[in-house]
């Protein structure tokens, strides 16, 4: 009888594991604090992400499990520049790993690193016209987190993940220019530096968390 109880106990007590497989969905919001950013808007880099993880069974403390990501993102932000409008829209693709530590079958502490390719976008008004230029440059993400889960079975789980941390970001050269004509010709002249754009900074997400 003490044994039965004891297991029932131990049961209770361990953490339940939820499946090898991953999906998050939420939104993000990044604090842009570089010179380069701050000289086109004023407003943060708000957006979206997605991710898609699998668990890697390495068995190497018990209640902690790592995870193979994938992770997308896609953020914007409107400012000036002279008083001319402009747009700033970033995509982000990323690759890396989770680290997760179980408190309780419904908690959990995580922390993350991700890096992978991501394009800058910048488009200004004015004058009835419209110039614009994106390039791809790379980016890391290092973040802390917890998951809650609201429903926590053996092969299905259900939350919410909270995190913080920090996005470094390559600075990217752009040339912004007006869009032309397959019969337009364009002259360099036209199209003009202006100079490295910087959006990395702090930042906060939210997100949906499913396991299955």
């Amino acid at each position: 009888m003490r044994s039965a109880i004891l297991a029932v106990a131990l049961g209770a007590a361990s953490p339940a594991m939820a499946g090898n497989n991953e999906l998050t969905i939420g939104s993000m919001n990044r604090s842009l604090r570089t010179a380069s950013a701050n000289a086109v808007t004023d407003e943060n880099l708000g957006g979206v992400q997605l991710g898609v993880a699998r668990q890697i069974h390495l068995d190497l403390v018990s209640n902690l499990q790592i995870w193979g990501a994938i992770g997308f993102a896609s953020a914007s932000a409107e400012g000036q520049l002279f008083g001319m409008p402009t747009t700033l829209d970033e995509l982000d693709v990323t690759f890396g790993g989770h680290a997760r530590y179980l408190l309780h079958k419904n908690l959990a502490v995580f922390g993350r690193l991700e890096l992978g390719p991501s394009k800058s976008s910048l488009a200004i008004e004015g004058n009835g016209h419209t110039v614009s230029d994106g390039r791809w440059g790379a980016v890391a993400t290092g973040a802390v987190g917890v998951d809650l889960f609201l429903i926590a079975m053996s092969r299905f789980s259900l939350g919410a993940r909270f995190e913080m941390g920090y996005v470094a970001h390559s600075a990217t050269s752009l040339s912004p220019a007006e869009g032309a004509s397959e019969d337009m010709l364009v002259l360099s002249e036209s199209q003009a530096s202006i100079g490295h754009l910087d959006l990395g900074g702090r930042y906060y997400a939210f997100s949906l968390l499913s396991q299955f």
